[in-house]
């Protein structure tokens, strides 16, 4: 391959992937909100969720979102800012959009699940309070960062997960997400997708997703099951995330879920214009994706 050819294909990869990473941090949000008028419900309770259009039981605004991209935001804004995985960090940032709304879609913490509320208090885990399903979005950023080296990947979705969680489940239930997210970053195939989160189907497929009155304290492990089914039966982003978001239930956290791993495997062109430019923060969501994109490639030729 002479050098033009070679520095063509190196153009092509690098839009490739951000792409890609601007579909996973855009997807997420995009899917979080899409999930507001769902989030608590039960199926057939609430009109089908067909376009964006904010209220539920957080009144949101169009485009706006809550607690899963919050602090998905959070970790990637630490993980440029500290250019390395730094719990210490993500936990002062967390405490101020707790405390302050800092870096929220309105300027309040919205939606906080009562285990992350307590373990950003106490600076641990409650042992008597379950873990959350919203720990799911904070993997995002760490597969974005951190593509081109599993390991490293591996270490810091136990570490970031740590900050709040403490149940075996929830970090096996992270290290899956984190398995899907980077094949559907490195563009795997839909099938090989789906294979890395087979177990976690399995294991969830005989388990309902919460009821309403449990919607805050979902498993992980269903959230990511039905998550990765929603994307794994669908065509594109829209219906990937529509299917999702329509169980109910833990909808924002299944959205935002289905939405990065859709936005990852479809690039960010999949998502639909209209919703994207509605998102509250884009812009600061895709300079975000850039920002780890660009310290990914950097950590990969250093």
């Amino acid at each position: 391959m002479n050098g033009e050819a070679a520095e063509a294909e190196a153009v092509e990869l690098v839009s490739r992937l951000r792409s890609r990473f601007q579909g996973a941090l855009v997807g997420l949000a995009v899917g979080e909100a899409l999930a507001a008028p769902a989030v608590f419900g039960r199926p057939g309770s609430f009109a089908p969720v067909r376009d964006l259009l904010g209220g539920g039981p957080h009144d949101l605004p169009r485009g706006a979102w809550g607690d899963d991209t919050a602090m998905s935001l959070c970790v990637a804004r630490s993980l440029v800012a500290s250019g390395a995985c730094d719990p210490v960090d993500q936990l002062a940032r967390y405490r101020r959009w707790q405390r302050d709304g800092e870096g929220s879609a309105t300027g309040e913490c919205i939606g906080i699940g009562a285990g992350t509320a307590r373990a950003l208090v106490d600076g641990r885990p409650d042992g008597a309070v379950p873990d959350g399903a919203e720990s799911l979005a904070r993997i995002v950023p760490l597969a974005m960062r951190h593509w081109a080296d599993a390991e490293a990947l591996q270490t810091a979705v136990r570490t970031t997960t740590a900050v709040t969680c403490r149940e075996a489940a929830t970090f096996d239930a992270a290290t899956r997400c984190a398995a899907a997210l980077l094949a559907a970053l490195r563009g795997a195939p839909p099938e090989d997708i789906a294979e890395a989160v087979d177990a976690a189907v399995a294991a969830a497929s005989a388990t309902p997703l919460a009821v309403p009155s449990a919607a805050t304290a979902a498993s992980p492990m269903v959230v990511l099951a039905a998550a990765a089914r929603a994307f794994a039966e669908s065509a594109g982003w829209k219906d990937a995330v529509l299917r999702a978001v329509n169980l109910g239930g833990p909808a924002d956290a299944l959205g935002a879920i289905a939405g990065a791993l859709a936005g990852a495997h479809f690039g960010v062109e999949a998502i639909p214009a209209a919703w994207r430019e509605a998102l509250a923060g884009r812009d600061e969501i895709e300079e975000l994706a850039d920002r780890l994109l660009a310290d990914a490639l950097v950590g990969l030729v250093a």
